[in-house]
């Protein structure tokens, strides 16, 4: 094939290859006389293709190179700039995006170093004075390329003009004739709000997934100018991600691992949509082995639960105590009918599984196949032991004037499906296994997690939770630095990485536009370092005795930094590759540290603080406007729970008074839990980001008015709480992975991808899913339409979904605290 007369390079083969012309003089000015000669190819189809592609959303695009640099040419047809409405997720307005691929394997499906999405926004439209150097780019790896851009609103849209580095980091890459890289180029559009236009250049890509899946983008190739020789287009053979058999769908709400011998045992069905006025359906337990039949009877009339939308039939057989396997045959249930399970030791390997969650999450070491099996990797940000704190301007604009030391911020556990770690996050996941412990000391023991501390002498439980205390301990700002005894709120990357993804062993910490810091020192930081260091201090007393005094030095010395700064609170703290963790009210945060440095000195001055805080009159979780007693912006409950745990040092008129409110508290729960159809303890309130954790922090209060009492209905309220987690809800599926007939498979999380054949495994038996949340909003929920779902139903199996399918540490923390209170109980029958 030769070249057309006056052309630099051939012509493009639309959606699938492009020929790069080099060496072409290119000067980024914003101007395109330079650019003559340059192909350009056009396209309109997409996930979100456009209605009148005049108006919005016909997108053209030039590429050349001088050898070292890439330049790129985008514009799009827009005649209602959007911009500036969505924070950092410029992916939902106007904008447009540069994909590369220059690894040499175009077949990958992850983003490594040479692999980036460069998302151009309109923002950065009108910036005075312009400078092209420090224009706003986000995407995946975009923080680590050196580019710079114009970019300018013309009269039926608007262009970009960009310049990346390609001979430099991160791409250390030199054209050369017929030298192939993976190149996509994507246009966003909003109209009045969110993005309703999406426009695709490759078409590999059928629904916007390059942002997390490079082997679709299409092909740049690099022709030389004047060469007459033209490069043939290499073959494709994109391999299809390998999804296991999706999970069998269950016909009817019940606990699908089983139910204690001496529980309630209660399975939903909802009404026929035809059923006749006070409908009953009828049931009956079989006995599966020998075809006996072991009860039968009907359903009540159906209750009516205005969060499902769904008119819901009980039948209740708690009255079968014999250990064994059933079946249970319900009118409007499957007609093979429900395998059930009744056996005492249903918990045991849940209480195991939900521990280890957090050796699996652990960064700054290498999962060896030893003791992570499947879920084996490398060490995670080695590098995070010499970190700063983040210097420059937000996306906000704000100024940080950073600092000039390094702390070591090693350790930890990953926080979620990112790979942040936060202190306020960690304070009460550490907090709440801490406490479990403090509770039941005999029941945890050495070497029953199957982690690298195991014979040491030191129960398990306790290993673990060290490894993230001892990143807590480290976030606290050196004596002799300002702000001395502060502790800083967070550590992750300046921007978000894509998934799945693994923790890379070594990070760029420093990267001017994409490193890895430490964010702002803040109250509730401060205060979560002080009460966690301080249960530290008293538990590993007589463990290790110079971990526990540091501790208690770290704790006093947080508690006096908070009292001097109680008013540096946490808002939108800078990087927009993390999470917030805002919190604006710290009351809570100094009764919690108070009553453990109380509990642990014994000093009169931290009492005083505790009996004279609004939260020692009113337990925070009979508030009316309140789902749940704790969560990590919320945590006056974790003290006061700690003071009746470690009871010997409070009188026994204080401790009445908060056994009393936990008692009143728990009778709330099981109110709700009465009133509702699927005898949720949140009732309508609790259906928010990390619902299901909201239904194990409710057990845990349940569990402490049912050790106070030891009235049964209390321990049932928490078994059912269980119950609900692992299918006895309004999705008939379990939200614990590996757990029941349908648990999650895809949870949002950098590295349990479930792509095995890439390397990313499904996620580990023992994983706490959020659940429905009321406010779902993510990609995955919208391609499943979950705002059109009833608010108990608002939750998808996809790795896309963050507000409902992500994990966390705050999560499984308190799955654990049950997992092993229920096992606890059975041991000690």
């Amino acid at each position: 094939t030769s070249l057309s007369q006056g052309t630099l390079a051939p012509p493009p083969v639309p959606g699938k290859a492009y020929y790069i012309a080099f060496p072409v003089s290119i000067t980024l000015d914003g101007k395109i006389d330079d650019w003559g000669g340059v192909p350009t190819d056009t396209f309109t189809r997409g996930s979100i293709p456009p209605t009148s592609p005049d108006k919005a959303g016909r997108m053209t695009f030039a590429l050349a190179s001088d050898g070292t640099y890439l330049y790129a040419y985008l514009h799009i047809t827009d005649d209602n700039i959007i911009a500036g409405k969505h924070g950092g997720d410029y992916w939902n307005e106007d904008s447009v995006e540069l994909y590369i691929n220059t690894t040499g394997d175009n077949d990958r499906r992850d983003y490594v170093p040479g692999t980036v999405q460069i998302n151009f926004n309109t923002a950065n439209i009108g910036m005075t004075p312009y400078d092209p150097t420090k224009i706003v780019k986000t995407g995946v790896n975009a923080a680590s390329t050196q580019t710079s851009a114009y970019i300018w609103q013309t009269d039926d849209g608007y262009a970009v003009e960009a310049a990346i580095l390609l001979d430099g980091e991160p791409f250390n890459f030199k054209p050369a004739h017929g030298t192939v890289i993976g190149l996509q180029v994507h246009g966003n559009g909003a109209s009045t709000a969110d993005r309703d236009l999406k426009v695709i250049w490759s078409n590999l890509d059928k629904s916007d997934n390059s942002w997390q899946d490079p082997s679709l983008f299409g092909l740049g190739i690099f022709f030389e100018v004047g060469k007459t020789d033209v490069p043939t287009i290499p073959k494709r053979e994109v391999k299809a991600i390998v999804t296991p058999v999706p999970a069998p769908t269950v016909g009817a709400a019940l606990n699908q691992i089983g139910y204690l011998p001496n529980a309630p045992k209660l399975i939903m069905v909802a009404e026929p949509a035809n059923a006749a006025a006070n409908y009953k359906a009828a049931w009956a337990v079989i006995n599966a082995k020998t075809g006996e039949l072991a009860a039968s009877g009907y359903t009540g009339t159906s209750v009516f639960d205005p969060v499902s939308r769904d008119k819901v039939l009980v039948a209740d057989f708690s009255h079968v105590t014999t250990p064994g396997e059933y079946r249970l045959l319900v009118t409007g249930g499957p007609s093979e009918g429900v395998q059930i399970k009744i056996a005492s030791d249903l918990y045991a390997s849940l209480a195991v599984d939900s521990l280890r969650y957090f050796y699996l999450n652990r960064s700054g070491i290498e999962l060896t196949p030893e003791f992570a099996g499947e879920w084996a990797r490398a060490a995670g940000h080695l590098t995070d032991s010499s970190v700063t704190c983040f210097k420059g301007t937000d996306v906000s604009g704000k100024a940080w004037e950073g600092c000039d030391y390094m702390l070591d911020g090693s350790k930890g556990w990953y926080d979620a499906g990112d790979y942040g770690k936060y202190v306020v996050n960690g304070g009460i996941s550490v907090w709440t296994l801490l406490n479990a412990y403090e509770r039941h000391p005999g029941y945890f023991a050495d070497s029953s997690l199957n982690i690298p501390e195991g014979g040491n002498g030191v129960p398990d439980i306790l290993d673990e939770a060290r490894w993230e205390i001892e990143f807590l301990l480290n976030m606290q700002i050196p004596e002799g630095k300002p702000l001395a005894g502060m502790v800083f709120h967070k550590l992750h990357d300046r921007k978000w990485a894509g998934l799945p993804i693994l923790p890379p062993t070594e990070f760029d910490n420093n990267a001017v536009t994409g490193g890895r810091y430490v964010y702002q020192p803040t109250t509730a930081a401060t205060l979560n370092l002080a009460a966690v260091a301080a249960q530290c201090a008293r538990i590993w007393k007589d463990i290790d005795a110079s971990f526990s005094a540091r501790c208690l030095k770290v704790a006093t010395t947080a508690w006096a930094a908070a009292q001097a700064h109680p008013d540096m609170l946490a808002g939108s703290v800078p990087g927009e590759g993390g999470g917030d963790y805002g919190d604006g009210e710290v009351r809570d945060e100094f009764f919690w540290a108070a009553a453990e440095l109380y509990l642990t000195t014994g000093e009169m001055a931290y009492l005083d603080v505790v009996h004279g805080s609004p939260y020692f009159e009113t337990f925070f979780g009979l508030l009316p406007d309140k789902a749940s007693a704790m969560y990590w912006g919320d945590t006056a409950a974790l003290g006061s729970i700690s003071l009746i745990t470690v009871k010997a040092a409070l009188s026994e008129a204080d401790l009445t008074r908060l056994r009393t409110q936990i008692t009143q508290t728990a009778d709330l729960y099981l109110a709700r839990m009465n009133a509702g159809g699927y005898r949720v303890s949140f009732g309508d309130k609790g259906y928010v980001w990390g619902s299901s954790s909201v239904i194990l922090n409710n057990a845990l209060v349940m569990a402490y008015a049912h050790d106070f009492t030891a009235k049964p209905e209390y321990l049932h309220g928490v078994i059912e709480s269980m119950d609900y987690l692992l299918g006895r809800n309004a999705l008939n599926k379990s939200l614990i992975s590996g757990y029941g007939l349908n648990g999650p498979l895809h949870v949002h999380h950098r590295f349990w991808g479930n792509q095995p054949d890439q390397g990313f495994p499904p996620p580990p038996p023992g994983a706490l899913a959020g659940g429905p949340n009321e406010t779902s909003s993510d990609p995955g929920a919208t391609e499943a339409n979950l705002s059109e779902q009833p608010i108990a139903k608002r939750y998808v199996d996809d790795i896309d979904s963050y507000s409902t399918n992500e994990v966390a540490i705050n999560w499984n923390a308190p799955l654990a605290w049950v997992a092993t209170y229920l096992d606890q109980m059975r041991q000690e029958r």
